[in-house]
C-alpha cells in the first residue's frame, strides 16, 4: 500500500462521522480491524485500499494498522468537528498534510500502549488543555522514551535519582530537570513542566507538586578543625628545615645562598 493511500486513510478516518466500528485493537484480529477502519473511508480511496488490503502480508503495514486503530479507538468520544479542527491545526503548524503528520506520529511509536497515551494527548489538545506546540513536544518526548522508562516517571514527583539508568535518559528527553546538585552523592532530578503535562494528560495522573525556583546545592563545608589542619600543613610546608647540618629553605636554596637569610626568616615569622 502506498504512503499516499495510507495518508488519505488516516485523514479521512479521523474526519469520519462515527468511530463506533473501531474496537480495542488488542482484542480482535488485525484484518477485522482494518476492514472496520476502511468502512470509515469513502470515495476512490476505499476502492483502492480494499483491493490492496487483500494483499497485505507485510509486517510493517499490518503493525501500522494495529497501532493506528488502537489510536482511533481512544478517540471514540470525540466529535467529527473536534477531530477536523485538530487536523487543521496539525496541518497549519506542521506545514504538511495532517494525514502524513499523524501517520508518522503513530508509526514511530514502538509500543502499542504508547498509542493510548498519544490519543489522550490528542484529546487534551482538542479540549485546549495543552497548546498545539506542547502537543508536538510531548509527542516527540513520547517517541524517544522507552515504555519501560515511561512507567518510572511518577517517581520524579519528588527529587529522585535511579541508579538503574532511567534518570539520565529521561533527563535527556526534557522530561526531567535538575533539582539538587549534590557534591557528595548523586544529583537529584524532578519532573519538568513538560514531564508534568505528560503524566497529567498522557497517563491521567493527578499531580500536586510545589515547584521550587532554581537548583538546590548540597555541599560539605569545612569545620574550624579542618581549616586549622589545612593552615598548619601550609605553615609546615613554608618553614625552613635542617638536613645533614645544613639549613634549607622552602624554595630549595641553602643557607648562605640567599642575599639576606635573616631578612627571609624575619619575613617568614611575620607571615609574609
Amino acid at each position: 500500500m502506498t504512503t499516499e493511500s495510507l495518508s488519505k486513510i488516516v485523514e479521512q478516518s479521523l474526519n469520519s462521522v462515527s468511530l463506533q466500528d473501531i474496537k480495542d485493537a488488542k482484542k480482535i484480529p488485525i484484518k477485522d480491524q482494518i476492514f472496520a477502519l476502511l468502512k470509515l473511508v469513502t470515495g476512490d480511496v476505499v476502492g483502492a485500499a480494499e483491493s490492496e488490503m487483500q494483499a497485505i502480508t507485510d509486517y510493517k503495514e499490518s503493525e501500522f494498522f494495529r497501532k493506528y486503530t488502537c489510536y482511533l479507538y481512544e478517540l471514540i468520544d470525540t466529535t467529527p468537528e473536534e477531530r477536523h479542527k485538530f487536523c487543521q491545526e496539525i496541518q497549519e503548524k506542521a506545514e504538511d498534510f495532517s494525514g502524513n503528520v499523524i501517520m508518522g506520529m503513530v508509526d514511530r511509536l514502538d509500543n502499542i500502549n504508547k498509542e493510548t497515551i498519544l490519543a489522550r494527548l490528542t484529546i487534551a489538545k482538542i479540549h485546549e488543555f495543552i497548546s498545539i506546540e506542547d502537543f508536538f513536544r510531548l509527542c516527540s518526548m513520547l517517541e524517544r522514551i522507552p515504555y519501560v522508562d515511561l512507567k518510572e516517571l511518577p517517581h520524579y514527583k519528588e527529587p529522585f535519582y535511579d541508579v538503574s539508568g532511567d534518570t539520565e535518559l529521561l533527563y535527556s528527553t526534557g522530561a526531567l530537570i535538575l533539582h539538587t546538585l549534590d557534591a557528595n552523592g548523586s544529583n537529584k532530578y524532578i519532573l519538568s513542566v513538560l514531564g508534568e503535562k505528560l503524566l497529567i494528560w498522557g497517563f491521567c495522573i493527578n499531580l500536586d507538586m510545589e515547584r521550587e525556583r532554581g537548583t538546590n546545592v548540597e555541599l560539605n563545608y569545612a569545620t574550624n578543625d579542618d581549616i586549622d589542619e589545612i593552615f598548619n600543613e601550609k605553615i609546615k610546608a613554608s618553614r625552613p628545615y635542617y638536613k645533614d647540618g645544613t639549613l634549607y629553605f622552602p624554595d630549595g636554596t641553602k643557607s648562605g645562598e640567599m642575599e639576606d637569610d635573616g631578612q627571609y626568616l624575619y619575613d617568614l615569622a611575620r607571615g609574609k
